[in-house]
């Protein structure tokens, strides 16, 4: 044990060497990147501006919009294939030696240089044809809005690196998907796909869009739908470890299908919703397939979402009319009724903690409404905005509406997600513990203790085999607690986790275990489904989510782990027939935080990532407007170059 706690990976920043390679790497793309710009600009013949005249000579885009929508495309494959094998490698082994240690931090890395690359490029290209309404970057040089887009989605994620590296040197490693630094990587990767609507629909402006006649909708409402893709954001509970309270889930899952399957119902007409979903099973599927090749990993599952879309269908079919009202009741069709028919499929197909049976089913339907009502109003904005900007003319059922009309029901969409995201997405502890470590030379043991006075909930913890520690010890783990405390519980469940290391792990999930904790008949005491490894490098929690955002839990057994800083860090074991406090449970899942960190640089940190975030969010809201605002003016091609 000993020694594999001085092997342990580091938990902080990054090495100099691997920061300087990375540095290499990108200044191998953009300083030949930069060269093409200059060239370009001055008008003198370019690789890439002889291959994107090919493309755009195949499929009849602009040379601004066809390459760099095929690279970024690729890019965020790239990304997709990275993230769905790295995330499970945490989960199964746990932390690298280095960024550049993982070889699934490369797919990710060059991705998101990809995808800014991507952007770049279609700058360098931007010339007449341009769409009616451009951005000027000099007296001469003019670029579509769709490319700021790609710019501002990849600078923020191309900036996620070097931030998270300083992140990890401040605070420790945030171990989640939605660390900080990680939503300014993974977010921009996710919304750099919003550039290929607004890039197709401005080379519409300019007589080429990206398909003929009755074909146009079809293909703009799957390349509308590809806007799904933030549905990434439910990887943990994909991956069958969340670490933020399950209201989350269907936050996020009600506003998407909201979103994405209103808009393809107002924009294509009947069938609309299900194309929409057509293209997000496709995605769905298509990550599930690139990451076959690799072996023993475990891979994420994912939401059906079918309820939903045949909700929205349905209700189109006795609602006529297509302005707000009926995009708001589409969403709340899709956040409730839709996400209500998940529950079998959840049972059947997801690893999700959650039980069939939950009581608060009420409470994740309600949320979920109201986050989906949100999102069916994005989502006739996003509609009526594509549909102006690309001159496709009226809808295929009726509705209208002006840019400014759109503008504040698409911002009163996105605000009511930003809102149920900031009430409900942090999780709550359940009174206070002290953490107490006490060493014997190098050997340093850690275990948790009720603060008096606070409403801490105790569980009293027994095995079945009495070995924990040993080698090769396994055991169903029986938890006693006050039946009051958990009767409303959402879900109360074993993980087992970072145990791949261990010769055995192939028996016990590959790494990562995650089963129920089963009533036995007792008033209060229940049982692991299944016997939990309690010995080496494995992690075993005992976790209670309680309504709304209360997440806790009993570390069973944490290795010690001398990389990190503080109490913390010591062997935990609970004895057999032992009395222990839940502890809150990120100070388990993200163990390697620092402690003590000031509360001043936290609060100040976080600030300025979600300020960061509002404003691009606000920046892509104005560059869709401002380009449906631009209806009735010539194109570039037939006014002044200034104007």
């Amino acid at each position: 044990m000993l020694l594999a706690a001085e092997q342990a990976p580091p938990a902080g920043g990054a090495a100099l060497d691997q920061v300087l390679i990375a540095a290499a790497a990108f200044a191998a793309i953009y300083v030949p990147l930069g060269i093409f710009l200059l060239r370009e600009r001055d008008g003198k013949a370019t690789l890439l501006g002889r291959l994107a005249d090919r493309v755009a000579a195949v499929d009849g885009l602009p040379r601004w919009a066809g390459l760099p929508g095929y690279l970024a495309v690729i890019s965020l494959i790239a990304c997709a294939f990275g993230v769905y094998w790295d995330v499970p490698i945490h989960m199964q082994n746990g932390r690298d030696e280095g960024p550049l240690a993982n070889p699934s931090h490369f797919p990710i890395m060059f991705g998101i240089f990809g995808f800014l690359a991507a952007g770049v490029v279609s700058a360098g290209l931007a010339k007449d044809p341009l769409p009616r309404r451009t951005v000027r970057l000099t007296p001469r040089w003019r670029v579509p809005m769709g490319t700021l887009v790609l710019l501002g989605a990849g600078l923020i994620a191309a900036a996620g690196f070097p931030a998270d590296d300083v992140w990890h040197r401040l605070f420790g490693q945030d171990v989640t998907e939605w660390g900080p630094t990680h939503v300014m990587m993974i977010g921009g990767a996710v919304t750099c796909i919003l550039a290929l609507p607004l890039l197709y629909a401005e080379a519409a402006q300019v007589g080429r869009p990206p398909a003929r006649g009755q074909a146009t909708r079809l293909v703009m409402t799957v390349v509308m739908s590809l806007c799904i893709i933030p549905m990434a954001f439910l990887m943990e509970f994909d991956l069958g470890v969340p670490q933020f309270p399950a209201t989350t889930l269907f936050i996020i899952s009600g506003f998407l299908t909201g979103w994405i399957f209103t808009a393809g119902r107002i924009f294509l007409g009947r069938g609309g919703a299900l194309v929409a979903w057509l293209t997000y099973t496709g995605i769905r599927v298509g990550i599930y397939a690139i990451t076959l090749p690799i072996p023993d990993i475990h891979r994420a599952r994912w939401l059906l979402f079918l309820g939903a879309a045949v909700c929205i269908e349905l209700l189109a079919l006795v609602w006529r009319d297509r302005g707000p009202a009926f995009a708001g009741v589409a969403g709340l069709l899709a956040g409730t009724l839709g996400l209500a028919t998940e529950w079998w499929w959840m049972d059947l197909f997801l690893p999700y903690p959650l039980p069939p049976e939950t009581s608060q089913m009420p409470l994740m339907l309600a949320v979920g409404g109201a986050a989906g009502v949100g999102g069916g109003l994005l989502g006739w904005s996003f509609a009526r905005h594509v549909e102006r900007i690309g001159d496709f003319g009226p809808a295929a059922e009726p509705g209208s509406a002006t840019p400014s009309r759109a503008r504040w029901v698409g911002t009163a969409g996105t605000l009511a997600f930003i809102v149920l995201m900031g009430v409900f997405a942090a999780p709550a502890g359940a009174g206070e513990v002290e953490v107490v470590k006490e060493c014997e030379g190098e050997d340093c043991r850690t275990s948790y203790q009720p603060v008096a006075g606070t409403d801490v909930i105790m569980g009293h913890v027994s095995y079945d085999e009495d070995c924990i520690g040993e080698e090769g010890c396994t055991s169903v783990v029986t938890v006693r607690v006050d039946p009051d405390e958990v009767e409303d519980a959402i879900w109360f469940s074993a993980l087992a986790y970072q145990g791949k290391q261990e010769e055995d792990s192939q028996r016990l999930g590959d790494g990562v275990l995650s089963v129920a904790m089963e009533p036995t008949g007792r008033a209060g005491e229940y049982r692991s489904a299944e016997p939990l490894p309690v010995y080496g490098l494995w992690k075993v929690l005992i976790r209670l989510h309680l309504p709304l955002r209360t997440l806790v839990s009993i570390p069973v057994h944490m290795p010690a782990d001398t990389a990190i800083e503080g109490p913390g860090a010591g062997l935990v074991q609970v004895a057999n027939d032992s009395d222990v406090p839940f502890v809150h449970e990120p100070f388990m899942l993200q163990r390697e935080r620092k402690p003590d960190v000031p509360v001043w640089l936290w609060t100040t940190m976080y600030a300025v990532v979600i300020a960061s975030w509002l404003a691009l969010l606000a920046f892509y809201g104005w560059l869709f407007s401002s380009a449906a605002g631009a209806a009735g003016v010539a194109s570039r091609r037939e006014s002044s170059p200034v104007s």
